[in-house]
């Protein structure tokens, strides 16, 4: 091939003779490039579609021809794009839409369909407005003029996706317009179909029979969405009638006729009925055949119950048998209807004129399908086939009884049809629970102790677990699983009674939140012991889901546990280490972690020891990313458990960080977030006597998660802050300066919850490192401390959030005053500006505490400012004045002890979730982190300085420097209370 060829309909017909060549070479791969080149060019489509129309073409030429047209028109059709088809072009393309009608070839005709389609999605009506009166004419001609089957085929597909994409927009014109269309598509649509179905039904014709089929999903795609009001249309009602008796003669004939064919028909009857429900269920209601569609598939879901209940059982997907999938639409489009009968005929506004018919048709379905009789027929129905457990189910349970649970738990009820009766159960209950809760409660009472198979009693009692809203307040669930529940599960033999075992811990789950007592729970525990160490693993994963469940329970009393838990731990973990599935793994993890946390601190150390060799032996066998995620998770809750303890962990947890938190490594990606939090967690309870270095070492890489893990902030914030408590001279380093530097960049637009973390990082830093000048050359040189002030004096921030800044630059300012101008002066600020801002916000801060640490730093400042300008005058003068005012103020509302401090001080701290890791439970003894903390407020001047006593000094330093005269005249400028107040300052 020669590069960069002319655009011309040989070169292209060679170049796609290249490109589609099976083997790969340079040929083809200049083909390709080739075609690249030219996808921008003005004519190339048109000339693709030139040569997948020509039918003397190569098949595969034609075929790739096609693929790439498609797909240019996807890429290039919209005006806005940049190299848009020209409109020209476009005019040409449109034209020659219907020029392979007569393609033999259905998987090319598919292609050009779906291409067509995408055209009209873009261009109908605007460009293309008379799209389906062309698809009409040449129906009509193809069909009763040249009754060629081939072409009416290719444009009924060609119709189908049309409508199918049209029917998708939902802004502009493109839909409107086709339901203006929609009543002659219709009409047309049926008077082929009813031709076409006559014809095949009398000869079963399989070319009839196809082109009979295309004409059906046309118009259930136009039906729904073509037309507000469906029933309002007499073409319309008229084909849907016609449609249940095809149905009905269809189903019956299934068995003597039965092919995939004929199946697809009936699934398309039931997605036409389901699509108007679905869209319109009113319109549905107001159907003169409404009554017959319903009563059609009750009737379908009685008769062929036992025969949907064994399928499955041979080689076949259960799930895609004929008579499930039929079963489900059934469930589906009855669910839908109990639901209109639930919301009383809820109405749109269009149809309002229509509320009496509405209202008619609620009462008819209530009155004559709905009964009382009917309702708990049809949940017999329910629970003696579709609740129950099929042969597939017990077949796959006994062959790979994990795999199976697995299933079970990952189940969709709108396609799996036990899911699905149990959710419409769930729906009979909640509307018709009048009547139905009495009927079901006689079923448990008496159904369970006469009823001898084991199945149909698993049946019964799914009931009661799917019904725990409706029965709560008719029934005594403690009695009962006192009583029945737990004897009925324990009293069979070990092959029938798995099944019954696993119900019954299926009930506690859905019932423990519901109601349960305290004393019940007691006897949970003793029933789901033996549970965990059952020789049958669904048995054994069911007790440990029921067990995560009732620990994750509000009303969940660790002490009533705690004696429980050295006896489950163990089968737990021989479960962990016998299952192979990796969501097996994964659950047990998180029950692990999660029953860890509830039980701190009451659980055994001979028991978290156990847990953490788990930990090491299943971290050694791990290689799948998501398991290695779940033991980093759990290593977190046992740390948490451990507390004081959790040095032990430390071998194991800390390469652990390194590996996911070190952005080299294969892990960084995936696990970098757990291995933060697992980070978080060491710090946090690390005990005070343990200075370990490899903590220390780990700093360095924290800034890596700080640039890149912006969505998980406020955690590397939380990180950050607790390595100031761990070791605060590590923000006098150059890796602090650097962390230092990336939270500059982002003060200005951090989300709250990172900045309250950020706030009490600095405070803690501010007072552990107290006149430290390396850790204020390093606020500096990072740039925060500039962030700092242009954030607390932005005038479009909030000033609550202002004055938390306000709060830690207090504590710079009471220490090292001069410093505190130099390095205002040094970022360019006015330091008149930063104080008067200061003052102003400070009636708007309400915490005691914030507001002394607030008048210390604003008193340190203003009397060295007086002093420094040597004159009772000027801004400075005026903002000390202000200063003495508010403290005398303030120092009468708090009324300090002589030390400094009141209960108020206690109270409102900037770590504000210092306790969130130990639930705020009194059992649980402080951790090392809050120990740290205690011992840095300790430090605090708030505990140790006397508000009064400080404004004292304050008052005769600059008394002293300025010399009386000039003091006089400087606290003179004081209203008459400060004056009286200060003149007993001696």
């Amino acid at each position: 091939m020669r590069p960069s060829m002319e655009l011309t309909l040989d070169n292209l017909v060679a170049t796609l003779s290249y490109a589609s060549q099976a083997e790969r070479s340079e040929s083809h791969r200049q083909a390709e490039a080739q075609l690249g080149q030219w996808e921008t060019a003005p004519g190339y489509h048109y000339l693709l579609q030139e040569v997948f129309i020509n039918r003397d073409s190569p098949t595969p030429i034609r075929w790739l021809a096609v693929i790439c047209f498609k797909n240019g028109v996807d890429r290039y059709w919209r005006p806005s794009k940049k190299h848009a088809i020209s409109k020209e072009e476009k005019a040409q393309i449109r034209s020659r839409s219907f020029a392979m009608l007569d393609e033999q070839n259905q998987n090319l005709s598919v292609h050009n369909a779906t291409a067509v389609a995408k055209i009209a999605r873009f261009d109908f009506p605007s460009e293309w407005p008379t799209l389906f009166d062309d698809i009409e004419r040449l129906l009509e001609q193809l069909v009763f003029d040249q009754n060629d089957m081939v072409a009416t085929n290719n444009l009924l597909i060609i119709l189908n996706r049309v409508i199918k994409s049209v029917s998708t927009v939902r802004i502009g014109r493109s839909r409107h317009a086709m339901q203006a269309k929609a009543s002659t598509v219709v009409t047309l649509l049926v008077k082929l179909y009813t031709k076409f179905f006559t014809s095949w039904a009398a000869s079963l014709d399989l070319k009839l029979m196809e082109v009979c089929y295309s004409c059906l999903k046309c118009l259930r795609r136009i039906i729904p969405e073509g037309f507000d009001q469906p029933h309002t249309n007499q073409d319309v009602c008229e084909f849907v009638s016609l449609t249940v008796d095809h149905l009905q003669g269809l189903v019956v004939e299934h068995d003597k006729y039965s092919s995939d064919l004929l199946e697809r028909y009936v699934r398309c009857y039931t997605k036409l009925y389901y699509n108007i429900l679905s869209n319109n269920p009113t319109s549905f209601m107001l159907l003169p055949c409404s009554q017959k569609i319903i009563t059609t598939f009750l009737s379908l879901l009685e008769q062929k119950a036992e025969d949907i209940h064994r399928a499955g059982s041979g080689d076949g997907d259960d799930e895609n048998d004929f008579w499930v999938v039929l079963a489900l639409k059934g469930f589906l489009i009855l669910k839908k209807c109990i639901e209109f009968i639930y919301k009383k005929g809820a109405i749109t506004i269009k149809q309002r004129n229509d509320k009496a018919e509405v209202e008619a048709s609620v009462a008819k379905l209530t009155q004559e399908t709905f009964t009382p009789e009917a309702i708990c027929h049809l949940c017999n129905i329910v629970i003696n086939w579709y609740l129950r457990l099929r042969p597939s189910d017990l077949e796959r349970w006994s062959l790979d009884g994990e795999e199976w649970w697995n299933e079970e738990l990952s189940q969709s009820w709108e396609y799996q049809i036990r899911p699905c009766a149990e959710n419409f159960y769930q729906e009979l209950i909640k509307i018709f629970d009048e009547f139905l809760t009495p009927f079901i409660i006689d079923k448990i009472s008496n159904g369970l102790t006469t009823q001898s198979d084991i199945l149909t009693k698993d049946s019964i009692l799914c009931t009661f677990q799917l019904s725990s809203v409706q029965l709560a307040n008719h029934v005594s669930f403690d009695t009962l699983l006192k009583d029945l529940f737990i004897p009925q599960a324990m009293a069979t033999s070990s092959s029938e009674g798995k099944v019954l075992k696993r119900r019954v811990c299926l009930i506690i789950s859905e019932w423990v939140g519901v109601s349960c007592s305290r004393e019940s729970r007691v006897e949970i525990y003793k029933f789901l012991t033996p549970l965990l160490s059952d020789e049958d693993v669904v048995v054994r994963l069911a007790a440990i889901s029921t067990l995560r469940t009732v620990s994750e329970d509000w009303d969940f009393v660790k002490a009533d546990f705690t004696p429980f838990f050295p006896t489950t731990i163990d089968p737990i973990i021989q479960t962990l280490n016998s299952v192979s599935l990796t969501e097996s793994k994964l659950y047990i993890h998180k029950t692990l972690g999660g029953l860890l946390e509830r039980c701190n601190p009451l659980v055994d150390q001979s028991v978290l020891i156990k847990v953490l060799d788990v930990i090491k032996s299943s971290g050694d066998g791990a290689t799948e990313p998501i398991v290695k995620s779940s033991i980093v998770r759990l290593l977190r809750s046992l740390t948490i458990t451990m507390s004081d303890l959790s040095p032990e962990v430390h071998s194991l947890a800390l390469p652990l960080i390194r590996m996911c938190c070190s952005e080299n490594t294969e892990y960084y990606t995936l696990l970098s977030e757990d291995g933060y939090d697992l980070w978080l967690a060491i710090l946090t309870y690390c005990p005070t006597s343990c200075h370990s270095q490899e903590i220390v070492d780990l700093f360095g890489i924290l800034v890596t998660g700080l640039r890149d893990s912006t969505e998980i902030l406020p955690t590397i914030l939380a990180i950050m802050r607790s390595y100031a408590l761990y070791a605060p001279k590590l923000y006098c380093e150059p890796a602090g300066a650097e962390q230092l530097a990336v939270v500059a960049g982002y003060l200005a637009t951090m989300r709250d919850d990172s900045y309250v973390v950020l706030v009490s990082l600095l405070d803690i830093l501010m007072v552990s490192l107290d006149g430290n000048q390396q850790f204020y050359e390093n606020l500096m040189s990072s740039g925060l401390f500039a962030a700092m002030l242009a954030y607390a004096t932005d005038e479009a921030m909030t000033t609550f959030m202002a004055n938390k800044l306000f709060l830690v630059m207090s504590r710079m300012a009471k220490s090292c005053p001069q410093l505190w101008f130099q390095m205002v002066e040094h970022v360019g600020q006015s330091p008149q500006t930063v104080i008067d801002v200061w003052i102003r916000y400070f009636n708007s801060n309400g915490n005691p505490r914030n507001r002394k640490i607030n008048l210390m730093g604003l008193l340190s400042l203003t009397s060295y400012g007086v002093i420094a300008q040597g004159q009772p005058q000027g801004w400075c003068a005026d903002a000390f004045n202000q200063s003495i005012a508010k403290t005398f103020i303030f120092t009468e509302e708090v009324n300090e002890s002589m030390d400094g401090m009141v209960d108020a001080y206690n109270h409102d701290l900037t770590y504000e979730d210092i306790d969130d890791y130990a639930y705020l439970d009194p059992s649980i003894k402080p951790h090392g982190e809050k120990l740290r903390y205690t011992e840095v407020c300790a430090k605090d001047p708030v505990a140790s300085t006397n508000l009064a006593n400080f404004l004292k000094q304050c008052v005769l330093q600059v008394r002293n420097e300025l010399g009386n005269s000039a003091f006089e005249q400087l606290v003179g400028a004081n209203d008459q209370y400060v004056v009286e107040k200060l003149a007993g300052v001696q």
